[in-house]
């Protein structure tokens, strides 16, 4: 354990709370992703409140904030003029862009890395034009179950006024977003046979109809019918900055912010920018300042104070975007600038791990998905309802001796799969070798296996396959006596109808019995992300401790405060998605006209 997750372990102990410890992508950690990043290593032991006052040793000292860098005029080559500045072009930053240039503000945009940001596909929506498609308009979904449940998973950490303006106004926000390329073809249901000539660029709904079985009502966590997926979401998220551009917007790639510029009374009143491998600046005076620079997934120190548990539990990181020179750019900048300028950030921060299932191949799909069939871990015990979504499995494998644990499953596969729950990662679609066309997107598939994808996961040992069960336990790094045990007190459960033992859904309690015999190895998944940010409202405002409002800045994406706590929620496919653009759009707007 490092220092750092020491004294922060340490901290929250003694202020009487207890840490906690979280697209299409959701590899599993058996999937030979990228390689970990080293584990931060930092010579100031002193911990800290997760805002920017004083630590635990009375120090005020941030062991990841570091110096505000000091900029003399001196330094500064360029001097721009603009309305807004927005710090970073992701899934925040492009709405952001265009809704400030759509009210009329001369916009300039920065982006650290060579290209705008796109690492996902995936949108949890709520009501709206588009929704209405598919019968998911406004009034489909009730206000009070979604938020709650959200505030649920989130150990109430959350902002309640952040995830109910989500709700309200996520749906319009999408039918503004896809106006940006009237080209986008909205399909009818989630496996329609799109046009040939619409491959390449089509929206389409999850779980559209759903599942003859499926019901999400009676579902002790479920995953609510509220997402769409993109096949190309990148080239919306450009066609909505180039909407942007069209109105004048001032793009520069593969620089970053550096700090923001305030005046006596703290009022941002602009940024300093550095172009990579640059030892000068550039001053940008703005009237308003938008942060939207992603997550911090790739600064160690900061994932050693706010998320301890990943270096501990060996959670290996995904990370994609870089700059020009190949250095990762999602390392905190956002935060950085904001903290020196006074924000508040928020002590309890959400990693993204939401498990997939064992033995994930390159397309992030576990060999049979996340189903609650039946896992043992090494030691041959059953340890868990194995009916819960990827983020609950993953709480659970981390839990587990060497911290994994096997998942079995039956030649009675394809008949089992109906019943499984519509969520995320979780295979509830058999389909016949060639029933599956290549131009799905990996969203589409995600949730559906044909006889190839087992036997192709058998074929490069991401599952394990025998004969008999003696056969299948005798080639698993598991105790065979023990799990020999659990098989069959499972298959007497499953028998009976009923799990006294661990409560699962009876319609998802099948005995293993079936030749030929599964195993897929389930280790720790990736995480995707770290969300946590600085102190915020659901008009993007940023707070300082004390609680007085930073005048002339505004937070989006990942750098925004609020909208995920201590795990990310599984119940919205594609949620973090959506807030990014819908509260990118806020941020937008109200920077616009400095509301």
């Amino acid at each position: 354990m490092t220092e750092h997750a020491i004294s922060r372990r340490n901290f929250l102990a003694g202020a009487g709370v207890a840490a906690a410890t979280l697209g299409a992508f959701g590899l599993s950690g058996c999937a030979s992703p990228k390689k970990q990043s080293e584990k931060a290593s930092s010579s100031t032991a002193a911990s800290t409140t997760a805002g920017s006052g004083m630590g635990d040793d009375g120090s005020g000292a941030n062991p990841w904030l570091g110096e505000k860098p000091q900029i003399a005029d001196s330094d500064v080559t360029q001097t721009i003029d603009a309305d807004v500045v927005i710090v970073g072009l992701g899934a925040a930053g492009c709405p952001a862009a265009r809704a400030a240039a759509e009210a009329g503000a001369k916009v300039v945009a920065l982006e650290a890395s060579s290209k705008l940001n796109s690492v996902a596909t995936d949108m949890a929506i709520i009501g709206g034009k588009t929704m209405a498609t598919w019968g998911r308009g406004d009034g489909f979904m009730d206000k009070k179950t979604v938020v709650n449940m959200h505030m649920e998973e989130g150990s109430h950490h959350s902002s309640q006024e952040i995830i109910s303006r989500w709700f309200d106004e996520s749906g319009a926000a999408l039918d503004w977003f896809i106006e940006a390329d009237p080209s986008l073809y909205v399909a009818k249901e989630t496996f329609e046979d799109i046009p040939e000539a619409n491959r390449a660029n089509f929206l389409f709904p999850y779980m559209y109809p759903l599942p003859a079985h499926y019901d999400y009502t009676k579902e002790d966590l479920p995953c609510y019918p509220t997402s769409v997926g993109f096949s190309d979401l990148a080239g919306m998220m450009q066609k909505n900055l180039q909407v942007a551009i069209d109105k004048g917007a001032d793009i520069h790639y593969d620089t970053k912010g550096v700090a923001l510029i305030q005046d006596e009374e703290g009022t941002v009143t602009g940024v300093y920018a550095q172009e990579v491998g640059s030892s000068s600046y550039l001053k940008i005076n703005a009237k308003s300042v938008v942060i939207t620079t992603g997550d911090y997934l790739e600064n160690n120190d900061m994932m050693s104070f706010f998320q301890p548990e990943c270096d501990e539990n060996g959670i290996q990181r995904l990370s994609l975007d870089m700059d020009k020179n190949g250095a990762y750019t999602n390392v905190g900048d956002g935060h950085k600038m904001l903290a020196w300028a006074g924000a508040e950030i928020e002590q309890w921060h959400a990693p993204m791990i939401h498990h997939m299932g064992g033995g994930a191949g390159s397309d992030g799909r576990g060999v049979i998905g996340n189903n609650g069939f039946l896992w043992l871990n090494k030691n041959g015990k059953r340890f868990m309802n194995e009916d819960v979504p990827g983020q609950q499995l993953e709480n659970q494998v981390e839990r587990q001796p060497d911290r994994f644990a096997w998942q079995f499953f039956d030649g009675a596969w394809p008949q089992e799969l109906e019943y499984f729950p519509a969520n995320h990662g979780c295979a509830c679609f058999y389909r016949e070798d060639g029933a599956v066309p290549d131009w799905y997107s990996n969203g589409q598939k995600i949730n559906i296996r044909t006889p190839s994808d087992i036997q192709a996961a058998v074929d490069d040992g991401r599952c394990i396959k025998a004969d008999t069960l003696d056969e299948l336990l005798s080639k698993l790094d598991i105790d065979a006596d023990e799990a020999k045990k659990s098989i069959e007190r499972y298959n007497e459960l499953a028998k009976a109808g009923e799990d006294t033992d661990f409560f699962k859904s009876s319609q998802r309690l099948f005995a293993l019995q079936t030749p030929p015999f599964y195993a897929a190895k389930c280790g720790v998944a990736l995480t995707l992300g770290n969300e946590g940010g600085a102190v915020s409202d659901g008009d993007c405002h940023v707070y300082a401790e004390d609680g007085t409002l930073i005048k002339g800045v505004y937070v989006a994406g990942a750098p925004q405060g609020g909208r995920f706590n201590v795990q990310y929620p599984i119940s919205m496919k594609g949620l973090s998605l959506s807030m990014c653009m819908t509260f990118g759009k806020i941020a937008g707007e109200n920077a616009a006209k400095q509301a």
